[in-house]
């Protein structure tokens, strides 16, 4: 494909994170510009980023601070480098890059803008005042982002597209839904149903208590009361960076009590679901649209999930699994008695789901939309793209 652009700087936390959720993205953006430019934190990976024909500058964004006068000062940072870069298009995922990018760009112009949103994080669900004040001043920022003419919004769910355009009602065609980050169908196969003497519930996910963690404990203590068969296994690093990062010991207390366990960090998830029966994530919100959730329903695994934005846009109550409240701990033992009960229901959603996602949640559905909304948005036309 010919390059549309001469240049794009991308901006996000982690390179791990950019290798984990947008390897599809990277690759298109290099299709479509002469040059791409990703601004991340090195965690050791940058070299893999660069592989995918990207160029890599080192930025800390201090995910785990909400300090206001540190995001002065980061903001002035990301300012001078890109009035250094002179990029045609800044795309900006997650809140901490889009908010201080957003400050960023109030100092130096850039023709283009790609507000990407992957969730509304711990800001979505807090009730503590400094973050709701900053819930506020993010709001602000995105708004002034997306009111300018030249701006494309990238949102994981239907509930943060309202969000927004409850900040920016004359967004009018400048958006598209994503199918989250996709998901490869090859590499995450439909497979054959374990054959467990005691069906296993998984989580994969960071260990953090946005994540549900705590709720997950609760339930499972009471599917063991019930004397109901079924092991919990958990997956995931406690993401030490997090404000809401659960400590390590206290993962590994409460499942020496329950008898739960934790494997930590997992390279190989595809492997996770040859075992597990069944995806269990009890989040409290700020979900965009979980990677882990849709790779399950690749691996064609029913979903127990906490209905919240980006869950509940996936999944359907008693189609490709069964939704629970935020928060209710009776509601999720009962979900989890239930399908630990009954082998064939299992075996329906997980069918279900692995449909749903081949029928619009697919990296190439992904890569489909992000590069008609980038030629919209270059060429100065705009279609709504949508994944029902």
């Amino acid at each position: 494909m010919r390059t549309t652009c001469d240049k794009i700087v991308l901006l996000i936390t982690e390179d791990w994170f950019a290798l984990s959720h947008f390897r599809p993205l990277i690759s298109l953006l290099v299709e479509l510009a002469r040059e791409v430019v990703v601004v991340t934190r090195s965690s050791g990976r940058l070299a893999e980023i660069e592989a995918l024909g990207a160029r890599t500058l080192e930025f800390d964004f201090r995910r785990g601070s909400n300090n206001q006068a540190l995001a002065v000062q980061l903001a002035w940072r990301l300012a001078r480098l890109l009035k250094r870069e002179r990029p045609d298009v800044v795309h900006l995922i997650a809140m901490k890059p889009i908010v201080l990018g957003g400050l960023a760009l109030r100092l130096v112009g850039v023709p283009h803008v790609v507000v990407h949103v992957t969730g509304q994080g711990l800001a979505g669900i807090a009730t503590d005042p400094l973050l709701r004040l900053y819930r506020f001043a993010m709001l602000r920022v995105l708004g002034s982002l997306l009111r300018k003419p030249a701006s494309l919004l990238l949102v994981e769910n239907p509930d943060d597209l309202a969000m927004v355009k409850g900040v920016v009602p004359k967004l009018g065609a400048r958006f598209a839904i994503l199918g989250g980050a996709g998901v490869d169908p090859v590499l995450f196969p439909a497979l054959p149903a374990p054959h467990n003497d005691v069906p296993v519930a998984a989580h994969v996910g960071r260990m953090i208590r946005s994540k549900g963690i705590d709720l997950l404990m609760q339930a499972y203590d009471r599917v063991r009361r019930e004397k109901v068969s079924l092991r919990l296994e958990l997956f995931g690093s406690s993401d030490r960076d997090n404000p809401e990062a659960i400590p390590p010991q206290e993962i590994e207390s409460w499942c020496q009590a329950s008898g739960a366990h934790w494997h930590g960090p997992v390279a190989d998830v595809a492997g996770v679901w040859k075992h597990a029966d069944i995806f269990v994530l009890a989040s409290r919100g700020g979900e965009g649209l979980p990677r882990a959730l849709l790779e399950a329903a690749s691996s064609e695994r029913p979903l127990i999930v906490s209905d919240v934005p980006g869950n509940r846009h996936f999944v359907r109550e008693g189609i490709e699994g069964l939704l629970v409240p935020p928060g209710d701990v009776s509601a999720l033992a009962q979900a989890l008695c239930r399908l630990a009960n009954d082998r064939a229901l299992r075996l329906a959603l997980g069918a279900a789901a692995r449909r749903r996602l081949l029928e619009g949640f697919t990296e190439e559905h992904v890569k489909a939309s992000l590069r008609a909304s980038y030629l919209g948005l270059l060429q100065d036309e705009r279609p709504a793209r949508t994944v029902e």
